[in-house]
């Protein structure tokens, strides 16, 4: 199965959390939708499918901070490190 991204993203002077090409928000701050990101994530992982939530940094680099399926869930981990390690 698939693994469901949700990936906060920055828009219009509001923070969004994207699922599969649908807009949450917005929310006043990166945090404030990277918390709302990791609640709809832990959502659809006790559904059984395995979920990711992406978070930019300030230079635009996008993190994992939370996954379903790692022993470190919550802890921030560089996409591009991720891909690397593969």
């Amino acid at each position: 199965m698939a693994t469901a991204l949700y990936i906060v993203i920055q828009s219009q002077g509001k923070w969004w959390v994207d699922f599969e090409g649908r807009a949450h928000g917005p929310h006043d701050s990166r945090e404030n939708a990277a918390l709302e990101a990791r609640n709809q994530a832990q959502f659809m992982a006790h559904m059984d499918r395995p979920s990711e939530v992406l978070v930019p940094d300030g230079e635009g680099k996008f993190w994992v901070v939370w996954n379903s399926r790692a022993t470190t869930a919550g802890v921030p981990t560089r996409v591009q490190d991720q891909i690397r390690a593969a």
